[in-house]
């Protein structure tokens, strides 16, 4: 009587079965990892467009009310004053904003001026940090103050 002794080990292709499962979970590893590396860039960037925009915020609101860098840069006409959005857009356009006077690294600061907003004798103020990431010059970041004439 022949008695059958079972063979250990793996076959080949149980072996090519579990490389191809861990190379797949090693795979979407590295892909969390460069998603994760990319993000804490971002986060990054956006602090730094952030502290620059605060800082130009906090140097011109140290400046005279009649100060030139403070001249309106808004057009009244665009403004009602029923809706606070028309401010807004005004505020955030680019084509009217002091053209880049500061540009460090990667970035450009621009600063739009609304006279008489919202009270007479006032002044609101919008700073922009624009970030040039990889070509995308959209990515602003936008600190508002108003002065007041004293």
């Amino acid at each position: 009587m022949k008695v059958h002794c079972p063979e250990q080990g793996f076959t080949l292709i149980e072996v090519l079965i579990a490389i191809t499962l861990l190379a797949i979970g090693v795979l979407a590893a590295a892909g969390m990892q460069i998603s994760a590396i990319g993000g804490n860039h971002l986060a990054i960037r956006v602090t730094e467009a952030s502290t620059l925009a605060g800082s130009t915020a906090e140097d011109l609101s140290g400046l005279g009310f009649d100060d030139p860098l403070l001249a309106p840069t808004v057009d009244p006409a665009t403004v009602d004053p029923l809706d606070p959005a028309t401010l807004a857009a005004a505020l955030a356009d680019l084509d009217t904003a002091t053209q880049p006077a500061i540009q460090p690294d990667g970035f450009e600061v621009f600063w739009n001026v609304a006279d008489d907003q919202p009270l007479a004798d006032y002044k609101t103020v919008r700073v922009m940090a624009r970030r040039l990431d990889r070509g995308n010059a959209e990515r602003i970041v936008a600190v508002d103050f108003i002065i007041v004439r004293q």
